[in-house]
């Protein structure tokens, strides 16, 4: 799971952490952009994106729709850097996955749907720096962005539980934490609510709108208008492969 960084596989809890560097590769470039990108998974089969085209700017959120299955998860794993589309290239901030994959997915977060890239065992702090190390948070700021983002996401009470033994919700929360644990400049969110309670829901739009007061934007896909009370810059339907405003 890239929840790029919100995903991985493997990695040890106790690795270092690793200086950054400066993102920008491109001033005048976008945060996101989406350039014809088309994908399908079988020669047989229809095109699950058919010559797409969508740019994020600074400081903007974006809903997009669309019926399971309709290829908006395969669109977000294009846009972190997880796939590559049979034609055309995702860009953020002017840099390409294949030029600089880490680089590229230092400004990139992605949660996707479900329930993944937890580790049973570990608590929910030692799961936060591992993620913090994956997502390569300066050594002089590690454990301030620990205990930040246990704050920011109301974890203190849970910090020393394992991840087995908490609730589908409290999960849900741990792994919203961990997209936004690196402050990255574009989050791509892949059915964020689902098990998250009210009280999650909320800490969520939190995250979302002190991204954007950063000039960071987000990219939040769902089958249907379940975005709490969020009002978006731009809102659009996948159909057919291709992106129609609504």
């Amino acid at each position: 799971m890239n929840l790029s960084p919100l995903s991985t596989s493997a990695g040890d809890p106790s690795g270092p952490a690793q200086s950054q560097q400066p993102l920008h590769a491109v001033a005048s470039a976008a945060p996101l952009v989406l350039r014809s990108i088309t994908k399908r998974w079988r020669k047989d089969l229809p095109l699950i994106l058919d010559e797409l085209d969508l740019t994020l700017e600074e400081g903007t959120s974006t809903w997009i729709g669309g019926r399971n299955g309709i290829g908006k998860t395969t669109m977000l794993r294009i846009a972190a850097g997880l796939i590559e589309a049979d034609q055309g290239r995702a860009e953020v901030w002017g840099i390409t996955p294949t030029e600089n994959r880490a680089r590229y997915q230092r400004l990139v977060s992605f949660l996707p749907a479900g329930d993944r890239g937890l580790y049973a065992r570990l608590t929910v702090r030692r799961q936060l720096e591992f993620w913090g190390r994956i997502a390569m948070v300066p050594r002089g700021e590690f454990a301030e962005t620990i205990d930040r983002t246990l704050d920011d996401f109301d974890l203190r009470e849970l910090e020393h539980r394992r991840v087995d033994r908490m609730s589908m919700g409290q999960r849900q929360r741990v792994r919203v934490a961990m997209t936004f644990l690196p402050k990255p400049e574009v989050v791509l969110l892949d059915e964020p609510l689902t098990s998250l309670d009210t009280e999650g829901g909320e800490i969520l739009q939190r995250a979302v709108a002190e991204l954007l007061a950063r000039d960071g934007c987000v990219l939040w896909c769902s089958p249907s208008g379940e975005h709490l009370d969020m009002t978006f810059d731009h809102s659009w339907m996948l159909e057919q492969g291709k992106l129609v405003p609504v």
